[in-house]
């Protein structure tokens, strides 16, 4: 474009001056906020560090001038030069206020002098620099006044300017006489000042009348023109809208009034002459009483206007003009108030229709960008009027603050922030309309009203306006060449700027007062290229709320207000977007500002989006306390009550039919109607839907949480990037792990019980199995309304409970952690001292009477669908670390027995060698010492064994029904270690047929057999891990047996060890191995003379867990020999056999049975007199029949012994007759308690529950 005609550059000048005007306000704003702050104002300054305080007096007292020569308290600030350096960034920023002002004043002399005519109607953008240029030049020289120290740090770097150079800094005098003056006398001097500028600025306040009118009518008003509703008139709904003078509509209130305040105190006099012209001031007046001076930064008005009239200005008319400012006090203490919030109210009606008809039908954006921009600059507008007033209401002032509370007040700043996105959003289909009509409607309209004027231009201005229609002619063919943002019209706006100046001169060859038509166009058209090139420019003019950087503390109170009403619930997710737009509040003249805001910035957001994911966890958790509500109404022993019920309900209308008495009945149905059972579904049974209940509201506030939370997708504060759903999906994990705690209510010992002593207690796996399944499906319902990864949470939640401990939260135990210590600390040691017995029939622990039994029910823990449900909360890993609890306890256990075997080894290696000799044996056996002991060590170990085996079945169930293949693959390889382990999953025997030699021809079988074992062992770790069979090998147990002998041997040093107690080396290991299985066979008829160990037949188990015994010695031979020896277990079996079988045959002889004679057994035993001389109490049958089911049970588990082998070795007639003989007994005490209230198979139990309620019990 031409830029040759020879002017001041006027144009250029205001578009400078006002940029770096509005950076020295930043400058001194943040000064004065940084003084203003202790943590950041700096020590040397007065009432900072007291060792500056004399000299501060000194300098002070006698300002602007100061005496150094005699003083030497001035030296605390000599020779430093952090002081120094300081001092001059503070100082500097007066420096360019200084400098600022006078180019301010000279461009504004140039400008007067030029005969300028500015009207903003005309020249709308030169007016708007001038009228800008005016306003930040008061509030610059105003803001002056509020610097706290301002003459200390003029006086301090003056003086250690003149240290250093000799001579003062040569803007100090100047800046002492103007920056130190008094309100009045500044307000006086810029009076003085602006003498010469009175009539242009008094022309251009005067053509701001009727925008400044229209910004402050009533709403009412509003409503009768149906402003802003587009659809009042569907037929013209596409039309586009037109105005000559688009942009002056967009000047927001704020804007002017600041324009038309302060310009009235640079001109008062020349303005303040009649009732016409104080119009404006006065309606300004009724609407504040407070106009922002800059950002947050405001001055009371009333009371500014009423010094300047009583002190500046003391003309005739002052009197009245002082009553006419009172009276304006009092209406806009009283009227504005309640009118803005009327008009927030129609401008959220007609905000929400037009987000409505807009984000419906987007292509409306082009023809009606207008009236979205319209809308959002007088939104704006009033949300800033609240803001300004609601923070700087004046004290002793009778102001209701309630009338500032705008409970609404969320839903118009949703509104705004969804018209910008909508903007930015569709901003191509904007920028194609206005392509469009630059050359079809702009470019022929300005050749029109351009031809009659052209005659009368210079060639420089013609060349001006002929290169600014070409430039529209050609966006034709740029919008079939590349994209809409590739146009860019910078250069015409400036074009047109300078033109504006140029022909408002009063030496213009052509007035542009006289073109007026041609200069209305033009302001349209540069409006329509802003709206292809500067779109995102234009929503930050009209709608910025980056002020909320300042009142912060605000904006987060109106966040917190609307998470409690319900009707702002979903509108409060617009408070996240906010804090991106205080960057805009930055200048690059004052780049420490930028860091701090975008801090800022991040922190609000951060915490905007932590309160309301935690309003949002706090409704989900709500709504799920309600679904695991209702699932628990479905539970099964929620059931037991409408037995009850039927059974009232037949006892009562067999009353009605005269089968009973009225007396027998009236007390049960009385009862029945005072606590009436409730069907679960009823909740959702509702005659209309005006009655909400709990539900419906929790819903509801969750759903209108979640569409606040997915406002935006991702929120841009400065340089972080935060995502609501990523934080949500962090915060549910955490919350959930921590939610899936099994702990109940403490339960005391007993009502008269005053210690401290009190039980743990969990809630059933099945409990929690039922509420983890609730659990998944509010997410599955929350994954509806937010878009999350509740795959993830779950999985995530799931594998952290299935570990020990957890990354997520070391305070909170996990879910494994809470079963497996209640299990193998609680629950299990009940079950070693007898309270609970395993029973494989019913495949569950069953609780038996006792006086201090606990108080929970074995059968509600250790049931094998309880336990099939805690597979599923903790899975293989978390079961894998029970069996690992349970396998240290049974180790410590073994290394007791293995103590009690080489306490006794002497006896034990007699009587092996004894086997032949019953004489002899009897008498061997009776000096074993702690025979008892080792028995009771032998039923722990086998209650551990068969609390995991029930543990692995119940894992097996569950990992077949998840993961069936899985299964199946370690089923094959299962098979395939049996085939070479020939038929067993256990180490063949070491010597085989099919023995190999190495390379020196060393028998290398053992060293095959060695490597077959770890195979075995891996697989039967991973059939353990899958709830498969084992065959007895358990690779736990068999993996701490070689960890205790490898622990054993280096603590010996070797074979060379001779102490008695000492574990033995590895060669004495085996030998002690196979006296275990000594003592065991030996041991095993003392079983038949303890008592309480009655055999149940219903339960197939012994009373105190005798039977279990069956399942130590089995899996310790296994393991024993598997380590030791692979290979050599089937011969130890059948020695173990062939002992046991003697001993259990002498029993019979000696205890007299009456179902088989001893003449049957043995021909040639001895006579039963002959017993151990420790043991005088005679046998009882019961308990020798006992001792023989327990004997065949071993047989029966053992995987290398056989039916044929115990034939051979113990006649099965014992067994069937043992078996007869405890049914027999058994059926005659379920015949003696027939009429008792106790089950057939086990005696009545204390009914000292938990829950009240007394124990079921099993009915075969």
């Amino acid at each position: 474009m031409a830029t040759g005609i020879k002017q001041p550059k006027i144009a250029e000048r205001l578009s400078i001056l006002n940029r770096r005007q509005l950076g020295v306000l930043c400058r001194l704003h943040f000064m004065k906020t940084t003084l203003a702050d202790p943590e950041t104002r700096h020590p040397f300054l007065p009432g900072g560090d007291k060792a500056f305080d004399n000299a501060w007096k000194v300098l002070l007292k006698k300002f602007p001038n100061v005496e150094t020569r005699s003083n030497s308290t001035l030296n605390v600030f000599c020779n430093q030069k952090e002081i120094f350096k300081q001092t001059s960034l503070l100082y500097y920023n007066f420096v360019d206020v200084l400098e600022v002002k006078d180019n301010v004043l000279d461009l504004l002399q140039r400008i007067s002098n030029a005969g300028i005519h500015l009207e903003i109607t005309l020249n709308s953008d030169l007016t708007y620099l001038y009228l800008e240029l005016t306003a930040n030049y008061f509030a610059m020289m105003y803001f002056l006044t509020r610097i706290p120290d301002l003459k200390a740090i003029l006086m301090l770097f003056n003086f250690l300017f003149e240290q250093a150079n000799g001579k003062p800094e040569p803007n100090f005098a100047r800046m002492a006489e103007r920056f130190a003056d008094t309100p009045e006398a500044f307000l006086k001097r810029l009076l003085e000042e602006f003498k010469p500028f009175t009539s242009v600025l008094s022309v251009a306040l005067s053509s701001l009348n009727d925008f400044f009118v229209r910004r402050t009518v009533r709403a009412q008003n509003w409503r009768d023109s149906l402003f802003l509703n587009i659809l009042a008139e569907p037929s013209k709904i596409t039309h586009t809208a037109l105005s000559d003078q688009l942009a002056c509509e967009l000047l927001s209130y704020e804007v002017m009034e600041r324009w038309v305040v302060f310009g009235f105190l640079l001109i008062g006099p020349a303005s303040g002459e009649g009732d016409d012209s104080f119009a404006r001031i006065r309606l300004a007046l009724r609407n504040s009483y407070v106009v922002v001076l800059f950002r947050d930064e405001v001055v009371h008005v009333h009371g500014l206007l009423a010094l300047f009239f009583e002190s500046v200005w003391t003309g005739k008319s002052s009197s009245k003009r002082l009553s006419d400012i009172k009276e304006a006090m009092s209406i806009a203490y009283s009227q504005a108030p309640v009118a803005h919030s009327d008009r927030r109210a129609y401008l959220r009606s007609s905000l929400r229709q037009l987000h409505s008809v807009l984000s419906d039908q987007p292509g409306l954006l082009g023809p009606k960008a207008f009236i979205v921009f319209w809308g959002l600059s007088y939104a704006a507008d009033e949300i800033c009027w609240l803001l300004r007033h609601s923070c700087n209401v004046p004290p002793k002032k009778n102001i209701n603050v309630d009338e500032f509370a705008d409970v609404a007040l969320p839903e118009l700043l949703y509104y705004i922030e969804d018209l910008r996105h909508l903007v930015r959003r569709y901003a191509p289909v904007i920028q194609r309309f206005h392509i469009q009509m630059l050359p079809a409607y702009d470019a022929p309209g300005l050749e029109e009203y351009l031809r009659p004027s052209i005659n009368y231009l210079s060639m420089d201005e013609v060349e001006i306006f002929n290169g600014m229609l070409t430039q529209l002619r050609e966006v034709e063919d740029i919008l079939t060449s590349s994209a809409p943002r590739h146009c860019e019209f910078v250069s015409l706006r400036l074009d047109w700027l300078r033109l504006q100046a140029i022909l408002s001169a009063k030496d213009s060859p052509l007035p542009l007062i006289n073109c007026r038509r041609l200069a209305e166009h033009l302001h349209s058209t540069t409006f329509h290229t802003r709206l292809i090139d500067q779109i995102e420019d234009l929503i930050r003019q009209v709608s910025d709320l980056s002020v909320y950087y300042f009142y912060w503390n605000k904006l987060e109170e109106v966040f917190n207000h609307s998470l409690v009403y319900p009707s702002q619930l979903r509108y409060s997710g617009v408070f996240l977007s906010m804090p991106a737009s205080f960057i805009n509040t930055c200048h690059e003249m004052c780049p420490r500002e930028r860091f701090l805001v975008g801090k800022t910035a991040g922190n609000l957001t951060r915490r905007f989006c932590r309160k309301l994911v935690d309003a949002l966890c706090a409704a989900f958790f709500t709504h799920l306390e309600e679904i695991c509500n209702l699932a628990e109404q479905l539970a099964p022993q929620k059931s037991v009550p409408w037995l009850v019920e039927e059974r009232l309900m037949k006892k009562k209308s067999a009353e009605e039919n005269g089968t009973m008495k009225k007396n027998k009945s009236g007390t049960s149905g009385g009862q029945s109607a005072v606590n009436p059972i409730i069907m679960p579904g009823t909740e959702s049974l509702r005659h209309n839907r005006i009655d909400q209940t709990s539900y419906d509201k929790t819903l509801f506030t969750l759903s209108q949480l979640c569409s606040a939370l997915t406002f935006r997708k991702d929120l841009h504060a400065f340089e972080e990037v935060f995502d609501p759903r990523t934080v949500l999906q962090t915060e549910l994990q955490l919350r959930i792990f921590e939610y899936l705690r099994p702990l109940v209510p403490v339960i005391s010992a007993g009502p008269n019980d005053k210690t401290e002593v009190e039980l743990r207690r969990l809630v059933r796996p099945s409990d929690m199995l039922r509420r983890a399944r609730a659990l998944m499906e509010v997410l599955i319902d929350l994954e509806d309304l937010v878009r999350i990864d509740v795959v993830a949470v779950f999985t995530s939640v799931f594998e952290q409970h299935a570990q020990p401990s957890s990354d997520v939260s070391k305070n909170v135990q996990t879910l494994t952690t809470h079963y497996t210590e209640w299990y193998a600390d609680d629950f299990i040691q009940q079950a070693y001292v007898g309270h609970f017995v395993f029973s494989p029939l019913l495949k569950s622990f069953v609780t038996m009477p006792s006086p201090d039994a606990p108080r929970f029910r074995a059968e509600e823990y250790a049931d094998l669908a309880e336990l099939r449900a805690l597979s599923e909360l903790i899975g293989p890993v978390g079961i894998k670390y029970l069996d690992s609890r349970i396998v240290d306890q049974i180790g410590s256990r073994v290394e007791e027995v293995k103590k009690l075997v080489i306490l006794n080894r002497p006896l034990l290696e007699e009587l092996r060698g004894a086997f032949d000799d019953p004489v002899k044996t009897r008498k061997l056996a009776a000096q074993l010492q702690k025979v008892d002991v080792l028995l009771s060590y032998l039923r722990e170990i086998g209650v551990g064994l068969a609390f995991l085996a029930l543990f692995r079945e119940a894992l097996g169930d569950v990992v077949k029904l998840r993961a069936p293949f899985l299964v199946e693959t370690a089923k094959s390889i299962r098979t395939r270690m049996r085939r070479q382990g020939r038929g067993k999953l256990l180490p063949p025997p070491m010597f085989d047929s099919d023995a190999i030699l190495d390379s020196s021809g060393v028998d290398s079988s053992a060293e095959r057999a060695a490597r077959l074992l770890e195979v075995q062992l891996l697989a039967s770790n991973l059939c353990a891990a899958m709830g498969l069979t084992t065959d007895g090998l358990d690779a736990g147990l068999c993996e701490l047996l070689r960890f205790n002998q490898r622990a054993s041997s280096s603590l010996n040093g070797g074979a060379g060890s001779t102490a008695p107690t000492a574990e033995p080396p590895l060669n004495l290991q085996y030998h002690i191995a196979c006296l275990f299985i000594v003592f065991v066979a030996n041991a095993l008829p003392q079983l038949a003379k303890v008592s309480g160990c009655a055999y149940q037949i219903n339960l197939a188990a012994n009373e105190g867990n005798m039977h279990c015994i069956a399942y130590a010695v089995t899996t310790l031979m296994i393991c024993m020999f598997s380590v030791l020896s692979p290979g050599d277990l089937e011969e130890r079996s059948t020695e173990f056999l062939a002992l046991a079988s003697s001993n259990l045959l002498r029993l019979g002889l000696e205890s007299c049975s009456s179902l088989v004679s001893a003449a049957e057994i043995s021909g040639a035993a001895e006579n039963s007199s002959s017993r151990h001389n420790n043991n005088s109490t005679n046998t009882n049958s019961g308990n020798r029949d006992s001792v023989y089911l327990l004997f065949d049970e071993i047989v029966r588990l053992s995987p290398v012994l056989t039916a044929n082998l115990q034939e051979a070795c113990f006649p099965y007639a014992l067994i069937r007759s043992a078996y007869s003989h405890l049914a027999n007994a058994n059926s005659r005490l379920q015949h003696q308690h027939h009429h008792g209230n106790v089950r057939s198979n086990i005696p009545p139990m204390s009914g000292h529950h938990v829950d009240g309620s007394s124990s079921s019990q099993y009915h075969p």
